[in-house]
């Protein structure tokens, strides 16, 4: 028992050696690093909850102003106009290759005419609510004082059976995820097993867990958006709105995308694994929730006489699948995204000037 005992010690210690070197070599991450995911990058603290400044987890690189992404000079503020995207996990980025989500790719497509010298900082979060980005844009975006934030909302986080709140800032709380030893290596077995999966069984999988999640309901699945839901999300971005506009800075909305709009392949299958977030709704309601709050965002946007983005027509040009699952972006939708604010983004800070 004793060899056998020692075999499994030595066995974890190489896997977990091997882990960190592979994440050292391909990313740059700290050996000694102990984050093992992305809600470790997460810190709440007096100013709410943000990307934790100076943070990595592989290739989600977190800068010294807590925005995801390289550091950024802000010494020639005065020539350089200061572009904020805020979010969550669809602009935050999750399945995109290294530096191609969309608040990057923004930046690389500013690099003619008048927004030549742009400058773009993602203080996306995974997760992130609207309510916490309101409150992100008042006591730390603030600071930073951009020119112009770029708000591309989730409104399916309005479908969950709590409404969504402000993160509660917490000066005590500032100690960071990834603090305590953890073995690496543990998620990449996880996610080699679910890779190995056959998709019709991860399916299958996916249907148990919403069956079972519907299962402790009180009320019946619903089959239509609620537009009480549908109002409140209004109300945040109204809300975002003003704020940004506090802190002396343009608003700019974009409208949220899903792989559904126009396109049928694997549409059953999408559906219902976006069903396993909002048990409470049909894919078919979640689609309308989302077709519905986009309605609701050009409406907010011209009521308010700010710019609206909608790439919906880009991404429905392409030949390709722009999206990685139901509603994340993977490196050619991303590159989608960022080309068609960018292009309404030049045309307004050319018309500034």
């Amino acid at each position: 028992m004793v060899w056998l005992t020692v075999l499994g010690v030595v066995a974890v210690a190489a896997m977990e050696a091997v882990t960190r070197l592979d994440d050292w070599a391909r990313f740059g991450a700290p050996l000694r690093s102990n984050t093992v995911g992305i809600t470790d990058l997460l810190v709440i603290d007096s100013l709410g909850a943000h990307a934790r400044p100076n943070a990595q987890f592989r290739q989600f690189r977190i800068n010294a102003l807590g925005l995801r992404g390289p550091e950024i000079n802000l010494t020639n503020r005065t020539t350089t106009p200061f572009i904020i995207v805020s979010g969550a996990s669809e602009s935050f980025g999750l399945y995109e290759s290294n530096g191609r989500e969309w608040p990057r790719q923004l930046e690389d497509s500013l690099r003619t005419g008048c927004a030549s010298r742009s400058v773009v900082g993602n203080a996306s979060f995974s997760g992130m609510s609207l309510p916490t980005v309101e409150q992100d844009i008042r006591r730390r975006i603030s600071a930073l004082h951009p020119t112009a934030v770029v708000y591309y909302p989730t409104p399916m986080q309005y479908l969950e059976d709590e409404l969504p709140i402000a993160t509660q800032p917490n000066a005590h709380r500032a100690t960071a995820g990834g603090d305590r030893p953890r073995l690496r290596f543990l998620p990449r077995i996880r996610e080699a097993v679910k890779r190995i999966i056959p998709e019709p069984v991860l399916d299958l999988l996916r249907q148990r867990e919403t069956r079972a999640l519907r299962r402790g309901l009180t009320e019946t699945v619903r089959d239509e958006a609620p537009l009480d839901r549908l109002d409140r999300f209004e109300e945040g971005l109204r809300s975002v709105i003003a704020s940004v506009r506090q802190i002396k800075a343009t608003p700019v909305l974009v409208v949220h995308q899903n792989r559904f709009a126009g396109r049928t392949e694997d549409q059953e299958v999408w559906l219902r694994a976006w069903e396993r977030f909002y048990p409470s709704y049909t894919g078919r309601a979640i689609v309308e929730f989302d077709r519905l709050a986009g309605e609701r965002t050009r409406r907010v946007a011209a009521d308010s006489g700010v710019l609206v983005v909608d790439p919906a027509p880009a991404l429905a040009a392409t030949r390709g699948v722009p999206f990685a699952d139901f509603s994340h972006f993977n490196d050619e939708g991303a590159a989608i995204v960022a080309g068609a604010v960018a292009r309404a983004m030049e045309t307004a800070l050319c018309a500034a000037r």
